[in-house]
């Protein structure tokens, strides 16, 4: 009998989302391909396409940065301090995830996470940092 999914079979970008938008790309880009257009018949439309084909060329085109093991390792650590430190939680409440969404964020907090890290205090410092970073916004709009 074989399982749907193993979680030993995923790695971190999956769960990331990485691989998806890695398709995506190279499907929008195919999907979006401009088709060739027939040879233009005097010298006016040769200049106008001459001039429109770099243009559509570098719009498409998506520039890639490398980012050294010591920048990456960097931010791993900003991420745990921000994400992944353990928290108390006092007087709690239940809060539902998606399937997905719960395994995909376990995932993270378990390969990244020191001990003592759990998926409740994962969700809890994004939502205090969400709030945090638009409360005056939220406090605003609560109010229009």
């Amino acid at each position: 009998m074989e399982k749907k999914t193993m979680m030993s079979d995923k790695d971190l970008s999956w769960f990331l989302g990485v691989e998806d938008e890695a398709e995506d790309e190279s499907t929008s880009q195919e999907a979006t391909a401009v088709p060739e257009r027939e040879r233009p018949t005097n010298k006016q439309d040769t200049e106008n396409t001459m001039h429109s084909d770099p243009a559509r060329n570098t719009e498409s085109a998506t520039v890639q940065r490398r980012i050294s093991a010591k920048m990456r390792k960097k931010t791993l650590e900003a991420y745990k301090q921000a994400y992944l430190v353990p928290t108390k939680l006092n007087n709690r409440k239940a809060v539902y995830l998606s399937r997905e969404t719960q395994e995909r964020a376990d995932f993270i907090v378990r390969r990244l996470g020191d001990r003592g890290s759990n998926l409740s205090s994962f969700v809890e410092n994004i939502v205090r940092q969400h709030l945090e970073e638009y409360g005056e916004d939220i406090e605003k709009w609560r109010r229009l």
